[in-house]
């Protein structure tokens, strides 16, 4: 006869799964289409599980990313402050973080969430702004107010080839991505 012990291990294994599944699902969908085109009844029919599965775990499909969200925010701000001062280590840890996570790298595809765009779009001017533009810009006529403009610049640009390497199954490593980026600001 099992035990209470083994109806809820058995019962969080179950719950486990079906998070995986809708997770392995949006990843999928992602690939096809934006966020906020997909569906509930698409990321369940996707997923091979039951609405009233996919309710039990979250109220939407916002509910569904927004704890991805909260972990993506809270490692890419790791990331930044460990590395406040190596802008290469930055790139590196952060690329190979979305690289082993294809959830992120949906989220952070062309079809992503907007919110999580905007905000790695932040931390990338808040490196340049901070640590790589002062650096470079001196004797190149650039004035200290126009840096928050270049840094935008930069920043777009850099969020650009990122989406176009998850575009391109990501066929480079993190570390030639990285030195790709950091030639071209030199």
């Amino acid at each position: 006869m099992p035990t209470k012990a083994s109806k809820i291990r058995n019962r969080e294994v179950k719950h486990s799964k079906t998070r995986n599944l809708l997770k392995e699902a949006m990843v999928e969908l992602l690939e096809e289409k934006s966020f906020d085109s997909i569906t509930t009844s698409e990321l369940v029919a996707k997923a091979g599980v039951s609405r009233s599965s996919f309710y039990t775990h979250y109220q939407d499909k916002y509910d569904l990313i927004e704890a991805y969200q909260a972990e993506l925010f809270s490692t890419i701000t790791y990331i930044f402050t460990k590395n406040e001062n190596e802008p290469e280590a930055t790139l590196i840890e952060v690329y190979r973080f979305i690289d082993r996570n294809p959830i992120y790298a949906g989220l952070f595809s062309e079809n992503g969430s907007k919110e999580i765009q905007q905000f790695f779009l932040s931390k990338l001017r808040q490196l340049f702004e901070q640590l790589i533009l002062p650096a470079r810009l001196d004797g190149r006529g650039i004035v200290a107010s126009h840096q928050h403009y270049v840094s935008i610049y930069y920043a777009n640009a850099i969020f650009g080839l990122t989406q176009a390497w998850i575009r391109d199954k990501k066929r480079e490593s993190p570390e030639v991505l990285t030195a790709l980026i950091l030639q071209l600001i030199e």
